[in-house]
């Protein structure tokens, strides 16, 4: 710090140095001005080289695979990966479920600003401990006064004193020390309400993990999901193509009525606009997924088919019991307490004195002061008597935060119990849809081969044989919806209880598991 005294009441300057001071003032305020502080670099992140990187695609890559999801029996194939970027290795383009995890935990914006608010958490610590050790400080100050002035401010253990009469000039330099012996909790409080803020940063950063990898496992079902819904409606347009023509052949053969072919043109044309609809939900799951990787969602993507349907998890109990041992959320609410009663620990640490010491040692030089070397130190108390209502204010809001992280510590932990029924309830009811839509989708086959059978022998119409179509089409998009829905709770389930996502077992180990039937062509539309 420097101390400038220049009244205007002073008319001459003596010319005679004044030691190294002298010399150093004049660089130091010419290097602290604030034009000298030039603009940071703008991170490569966020120039327009970074932004195109980030959001634009090259003009020759194919957005629109025919497919996004391969077989069980091609993991770790590569499909046509894009263009190295600036140096960058290419990224791969067919990602497992685990991969897809692996690459969002590395790679996705959330948990990078995550980690950063773990690095300000720490900074804030070291900041909180400071205080806990001495603070040294070089002080100078060099100026002149009148004869009617002492020289100089005062300062850690004194003032300059006066020798002679006439204007003085004065150049001091010194070297300060202070140390807070004792405050009554203030430092104390303010660090361990630090540290607990920390754990909660570390503890946010956990979660924030466990919720990327649930939005990569919902995603990925997601892609799945589309993929059957889009195969259904290619396999219900193909069945209505061949049920357009056998009608039209019949009304030309005198054995249709009109009525059958606009019939079965109606129904051509719905499935054509619902496979328009699948391709579109397919193109815009596969978006999403590269979203929450931290992908360009436009970037192509494929997934690997799942063949296998988990085991439940457990019963409710049990998921409870690992809920209230395993989410970060409950060690968090613990946090959250203990830095609001440390809060207030240092806030009623401001209603008690302060002592600390000072001590410095250093040298003046002059004219019309005394001279040489200086020093001195003191041991300092200081006790508030009034300060207008501040302390007691202070204590007054760190007793709310009190209140208001318990209220919101019990809101934690009733949102936990409630997550954990969700899940397990949405667990149950699809896999009792699972059972159901299966039956549906065996009954409708059945209907459809024997309608078919009645339709080759003239006692079924075409338009009944349409109806047996849509009512097949609409089976088998409920037992592909009811399954996706189970792998999806069965994550959800993960994220509830607060567990990394590993819900759905490799292929061939797992142990109690039912293989799906994923959707394939009609053997009689091949």
């Amino acid at each position: 710090m420097a101390r400038i005294a220049l009244p205007s009441t002073l008319t001459a300057a003596v010319p005679r140095t004044l030691g190294w001071m002298r010399v150093l003032m004049p660089p130091l305020l010419v290097a602290g001005c604030a034009f000298w502080d030039g603009p940071l670099p703008t991170p490569p992140e966020v120039t327009e080289a970074g932004v195109a990187r980030r959001v634009l695609v090259p003009r020759d890559l194919n957005v629109n695979p025919a497919e996004s999801v391969v077989e069980p029996a091609t993991p770790g194939q590569e499909s046509a990966e894009p263009p190295a970027r600036h140096g960058r290795e290419p990224e791969p383009t067919t990602f497992t479920l685990v991969d897809a995890i692996a690459f969002a935990l590395q790679n996705s914006p959330r948990l990078r600003s995550a980690r950063a608010a773990i690095e300000r958490a720490r900074g804030q610590e070291q900041v909180a401990f400071a205080p806990f050790l001495p603070q040294v400080d070089l002080l100078g100050q060099y100026g002149g006064v009148s004869r009617t002035l002492n020289p100089g401010v005062p300062g850690y253990t004194g003032s300059l004193r006066s020798d002679g009469e006439g204007t003085r000039d004065y150049a001091q330099t010194e070297l300060g020390l202070q140390w807070t012996l004792y405050d009554f909790g203030r430092t104390g409080g303010r660090y361990r309400q630090s540290v607990a803020r920390g754990r909660v940063a570390e503890l946010q950063l956990v979660r924030a993990d466990q919720t990327v990898e649930f939005d990569v496992a919902a995603a990925y079902v997601d892609v799945l999901l589309a993929r059957a819904y889009r195969r259904v409606q290619i396999d219900a347009v193909r069945r209505a193509e061949a049920i357009l023509d056998d009608t039209v052949a019949r009304r030309t053969g005198g054995v249709a009525l009109s009525e059958d072919v606009l019939r079965a043109q109606v129904q051509l044309s719905e499935n054509r606009e619902a496979l328009v609809l699948a391709r579109e939900g397919e193109f815009d799951a596969v978006a999403r997924l590269n979203n929450v990787m931290g992908r360009n969602a436009s970037w192509p993507l494929e997934v690997i088919d799942l063949e296998v349907q988990p085991p439940l998890p457990g019963s409710l109990g049990n998921l409870l019991e690992r809920a209230a041992v395993q989410r970060p959320e409950v060690g968090l609410a613990r946090e959250q307490v203990a830095a609001a009663q440390e809060g207030w620990q240092a806030a009623r640490g401001e209603f008690l004195p302060r002592i600390f010491v000072r001590a410095v040692a250093g040298h003046a030089e002059g004219q019309n002061v005394i001279t040489g070397w200086q020093e001195g130190a003191g041991l300092h108390v200081e006790a508030p008597l009034y300060a207008g209502g501040r302390h007691v204010g202070g204590l007054r809001s760190a007793q709310a935060d009190i209140e208001a992280a318990i209220a919101d510590a019990q809101v934690i932990l009733d949102a936990i119990s409630l997550q954990v029924n969700l899940a397990y309830r949405g667990v149950v009811a699809a896999k009792e849809r699972i059972d159901l839509s299966r039956t549906a989708v065996v009954q409708a086959r059945e209907n459809l081969r024997l309608l078919r059978v009645r339709y080759r022998n003239g006692d079924a119409t075409p338009t009944d044989i349409v109806d047996s179509e849509t009512a097949l089409t609409r089976s088998q998009q409920r037992f592909f919806s009811a399954t996706y829905a189970y792998l999806a709770a069965l994550a959800r389930v993960d994220y509830a209880v607060g567990q990394h996502e590993g819900t759905f077992p490799a292929k061939g180990k797992a142990t109690d598991t039912e293989e799906l039937p994923f959707p394939r062509q009609s053997p009689e539309m091949k």
